[in-house]
């Protein structure tokens, strides 16, 4: 195979002829035939956000600041005061039912609006004495009175073993004001994800489009040159070597699959980009499965390199914003 190309010394340039393709996609015929539909903005949501909400009552301040980073599925990690253990699977719960995925922060604090002593003070007064007369009098050490003082303070101090009704609903309150400003951060975001992601999808169906156009030259001047050194071994273009070579070479040039196959995923991933729900895994699939059509394109036709990198490029920026998509 080859022979007839190869004896002679074709070889091809693809552009040759032809305006550089930034300025031919600016052409009236070319946008027209190009541009896809508006896409109709709906609810996709990004993975990464933040949230802050304060709640007060009678007896009690509480403030939560919620944080989401991108993550594979839901991780919610609770940092709290120790006496608010067990509202945690309520927080986690009421996380859950707004997020799908992302790894999410919760800091809540509490602050008790009524001046309580730290310590109980009469356990104060007897761990002091009980201290001062083990150390002196029955150890004989010399143990100085702030040392005393700092002991008989530790154990001393009162800690809170369970919340009350009043400080837990406070502290759901707080969650969920956080919750609702981290959604409206997650939509907000997810909006520019969603149109940026969109203008990626025009811009690789506009350079498939453009492929289809050369792709076509590029076979025919193929076609043309073969015929042409055909001639000048005096072989007719009906000769059966000739109508081979041909056809073994456009049949190693078909990428009509692979161009069939990228438009059919660009469909479904516009799609997509105006489904709500956990779509981001999804994209990142579509993402995957039109690089490897692309890939294949490009090792059928080489000289169509300049437009597969430029799609290449593109899909690999539509991975990385794909991955902080809920």
């Amino acid at each position: 195979m080859f022979l007839l190309l190869l004896a002679a010394g074709v070889g091809f340039e693809p552009t040759a002829g032809l305006n550089h393709p930034a300025r031919d996609f600016e052409s009236p015929a070319f946008v027209r035939s190009a541009t896809p539909p508006e896409l109709k903005i709906i609810g996709m949501n990004s993975m990464t956000g933040f949230g802050r909400g304060v709640e007060e009552s009678e007896g009690w301040k509480v403030s939560v600041m919620m944080r989401s980073l991108n993550g594979k599925g839901l991780d919610v990690n609770v940092r709290m005061p120790s006496f608010m253990m067990p509202v945690e699977p309520k927080i986690k719960d009421r996380v859950r039912e707004k997020l799908r995925r992302g790894s999410v922060q919760v800091v809540l604090d509490v602050e008790s609006k009524q001046v309580l002593p730290p310590v109980d003070v009469d356990r104060l007064v007897k761990n002091a004495e009980m201290l001062r007369d083990l150390s002196r009098r029955i150890l004989s050490l010399n143990v100085s009175d702030d040392t005393i003082f700092e002991l008989s303070w530790k154990y001393s101090e009162k800690a809170v073993v369970e919340i009350d009704e009043e400080l837990e609903k406070t502290a759901l309150r707080a969650v969920d004001t956080a919750l609702e400003e981290l959604l409206t951060s997650r939509q907000r975001e997810g909006r520019a994800l969603q149109e940026d992601l969109a203008g990626r999808a025009d811009r690789i169906e506009e350079l498939l489009q453009r492929i289809v156009e050369v792709k076509d030259r590029i076979t025919e001047r193929i076609r043309e040159k073969v015929a042409e050194r055909a001639k000048r071994l005096n072989l007719t273009e009906e000769h059966p070597l000739v109508l081979n070579e041909i056809t073994f070479l456009l049949e190693k040039m078909d990428v009509e699959e692979e161009v069939t196959r990228l438009r059919t995923h660009l469909s479904r991933f516009r799609k997509l980009l105006t489904e709500e729900g956990d779509v981001g895994k999804k994209l990142e699939f579509l993402a995957q499965e039109m690089h490897r059509e692309i890939n294949t394109l490009g090792n059928k036709i080489p000289e169509l390199s300049q437009y597969v990198v430029e799609i290449k490029a593109e899909i690999d920026r539509i991975k990385q914003q794909a991955a902080n998509v809920e």
